[in-house]
């Protein structure tokens, strides 16, 4: 008899969820190497103990990225810079575990390392940091990420590539943690003072989030209805045993 409120109850669970994906999304709209994420969804199989059939319910099994590039703007700052390719820039996170990231605003902290918009050090193919020394007046990156200063070399930006993208979880700040370490980058070249914006397309994901919210809502009368109908059920039955 409640079987309709659990499925219910289930696809309110998963819109919920997709709701605030796509919530993420429009909000990264405007991110340097934003990726767009998207629900994956899958029916699972209630086997109940009373019913002859068996229940199918709404699962939400995980998330898949769109692997899409954003676009590429020139923006002309020497610490501003893009990927043209399937590659990922490396970055040393606070534990010391490779990282990696397709945004490319960059900056100089207080040690004069270069680092992330967030703070994250940028890292060299062997996990080295990556610092610029002071009162340089001209830093140029090769496409293959080598980092000069005033004409001296002080280091280079690992760019690495990946046989499934999908394998990539997102750690929040742009960064994107591997199961298996990616290998030195051959499709990929580094370009300096420009950046990848997010892949987000607003309005298609504006749609989205619309169509979530009418199907949660016609979900929601789905189960409030069926809630209805049990207590009257109970209430006639009541009163005719009574």
């Amino acid at each position: 008899m409640e079987s309709s409120l659990y499925v219910g109850l289930s696809r309110q669970i998963v819109l919920s969820n997709a709701m605030t994906m796509v919530a993420n999304n429009v909000a990264n709209v405007n991110t340097a190497g934003y990726r767009a994420q998207n629900p994956m969804f899958q029916e699972f199989i209630s086997r109940e103990r009373y019913d002859k059939d068996n229940l199918s319910m709404v699962y939400d099994m995980g998330q898949y990225d769109t692997t899409s590039p954003g676009t590429i703007q020139l923006t002309g700052n020497p610490y501003d810079l893009a990927l043209s390719g399937p590659g990922f820039m490396a970055v040393s996170s606070p534990s010391g575990e490779m990282q990696y990231t397709r945004a490319g605003n960059l900056t100089v902290n207080q040690n004069n390392e270069l680092v992330t918009s967030s703070g994250f050090k940028m890292s060299g193919p062997g996990g080295n940091a990556i610092s610029i020394p002071s009162g340089t007046k001209e830093v140029k990156v090769t496409d293959q990420g080598e980092v000069t200063a005033d004409g001296n070399t002080v280091g280079r930006i690992g760019i690495f590539e990946f046989d499934n993208l999908q394998d990539l979880r997102p750690e929040g700040n742009g960064l994107y943690s591997a199961k298996t370490p990616g290998r030195p980058a051959i499709d990929t070249k580094m370009i300096q003072g420009a950046l990848e914006g997010s892949n987000v397309n607003a309005i298609q994901e504006t749609t989205r989030m619309i169509e979530i919210l009418r199907t949660y809502q016609s979900t929601m009368r789905m189960v409030q209805n069926e809630q209805e109908r049990q207590v009257s059920a109970i209430t006639t039955l009541a009163k005719i045993n009574g």
